[in-house]
């Protein structure tokens, strides 16, 4: 039995050859992504192999994602095959700017969440329940991933949500429902991801930092985590939080970095492995994580050590999920970290 329920796409990344732009590029390596996928994965792979909702196109690539899942230990009971294309998403050259990802394929395939498939009997097994913002792009999936997210927290399951806003993915004259799902998910969660990027586009804040993670929390999450991509990442939380009201910083690790498509779900996944840790230590289920050394009285500031250090790892290798870092190599590199 799985205590965390993971929920949205699944989707192949198209990563590319050598080249200034994607004009004159030598070609693509696809690899399975998708955030929520990825972050399903990183869960498995740091020993906590979640439930996952998601969608499937039953194409070849949606062959391919498949036997990647059911190869990564994440299981298929809530998995469903559909009709049609996978979607692709196109990755620009390292240090292109503008737009990281281009989305091509069937947005119903891998978007269209339907409102009543949504699993709410398996509610009753998890004890955490995490969703990704891009299915939010969907009017289906809006829809679908609202009710979710308030049947969890009506079941009281902790509920995590990463903004994860893709504004070009957001069709003509929907942007206001999109921010609106956004606004009322953040009601219903209790931990809340975020990037500076992320939200300004979305219009909710024009804080960074500290300041956006505060006001992250007036939207009702009692844990707001902002993450500084290199700088690191910073958290802050309310009274409510089983971890107590505090706010804790760390500015990740240095590495030699090849690709950072996934780093940010590496992060998400090794932050929910360790509050879910956490707990169950607190509740006596398991041992405690232990503070971390700058004296945080709570598993926070430990759990974003991990969280820097699994999104380190999976930048030292190409493809947002292949690179993703077991339980023992994160364990590891931070104890190493840690004795210099």
């Amino acid at each position: 039995m799985t205590d965390i329920l993971v929920a949205g796409e699944t989707l192949v990344d198209l990563l590319p050859g050598a080249g200034e732009t994607l004009r004159d590029v030598d070609g693509f390596t696809h690899r399975p992504g998708g955030a929520p996928a990825n972050v399903a994965v990183g869960l498995s792979r740091l020993g906590s192999a979640p439930a996952f909702w998601t969608r499937l196109g039953d194409d070849p690539f949606g062959d391919f994602l498949r036997e990647t899942l059911d190869g990564e230990g994440v299981p298929d009971a809530l998995s469903r095959r559909i009709g049609g294309n996978t979607t692709l998403a196109v990755v620009s050259p390292p240090g292109v700017d503008g737009r990281r990802f281009r989305f091509y394929g069937s947005r119903d395939v891998t978007f269209g969440f339907e409102p009543d498939a949504v699993p709410t009997d398996a509610l009753a097994s998890v004890s955490w329940v995490h969703l990704g913002g891009v299915a939010l792009t969907h009017p289906a999936g809006r829809t679908a991933m609202r009710e979710l997210a308030a049947a969890a927290d009506e079941r009281g399951c902790t509920v995590s949500f990463d903004v994860n806003y893709r504004p070009d993915l957001v069709p003509e004259g929907e942007r206001d429902a999109v921010i609106d799902a956004i606004r009322a998910i953040l009601a219903d969660a209790d931990v809340a991801f975020a990037s500076d990027e992320d939200v300004a586009a979305t219009g909710i804040s024009s804080h960074e930092g500290e300041e956006l993670a505060r006001d992250l929390l007036e939207f009702g999450p009692h844990t707001a985590v902002v993450t500084l991509g290199s700088a690191g990442a910073i958290a802050a939380s309310s009274a409510a939080a089983p971890w107590g009201e505090t706010t804790a910083r760390h500015g990740g690790f240095s590495v030699e970095a090849v690709d950072a498509t996934g780093a940010g779900d590496a992060f998400t996944s090794g932050l929910i492995a360790r509050l879910v840790a956490w707990a169950d230590g607190a509740a006596g289920r398991a041992d405690p994580v232990v503070g971390d050394p700058a004296g945080t009285p709570s598993g926070l500031g430990d759990a974003l050590a991990f969280a820097n250090a699994t999104a380190a790892l999976s930048v030292r290798d190409r493809g947002g999920m292949t690179a993703l870092p077991d339980r023992e190599s994160v364990e590891t590199f931070v104890a190493e970290r840690q004795s210099r």
